[in-house]
């Protein structure tokens, strides 16, 4: 009697861990899927208005920029390329034109 209860124990223990394993498996799926749907849903969209960011070059980055707001979002490592080519001041110069639709204001 003794013995089939710790059978049963031991079975009912590694049906509560295959039960949970699959819940996290799932719940991971869920997460997943839940981060790709946010992704889609924000991707190319401006972080302080919403609006469809523009991809425009500039020197040798690409950045973001907002048509409402004129925010200017940068990917991972994009400001250290622009902070590396910024010697001659060239570059900033060109980002501020195309940020203020072609028109040159002193600073």
């Amino acid at each position: 009697m003794k013995a089939n209860r710790l059978e049963d124990e031991y079975i009912w223990v590694q049906e509560l861990q295959n039960r949970m394993a699959r819940l996290e498996k799932e719940q991971q799926a869920e997460s997943e899927a839940e981060k790709r749907r946010l992704k889609d849903l924000h991707w190319m969209h401006c972080p302080k208005c919403g609006q469809t960011l523009s991809p425009e070059q500039c020197g040798s980055v690409e950045i973001d920029v907002c048509p409402s707001c004129k925010g200017v979002w940068l990917d991972m490592g994009e400001l250290g390329t622009i902070v590396e080519t910024a010697g001659k001041g060239s570059f900033f110069h060109s980002c501020l034109k195309l940020i203020r639709g072609g028109k040159s204001r002193p600073i």
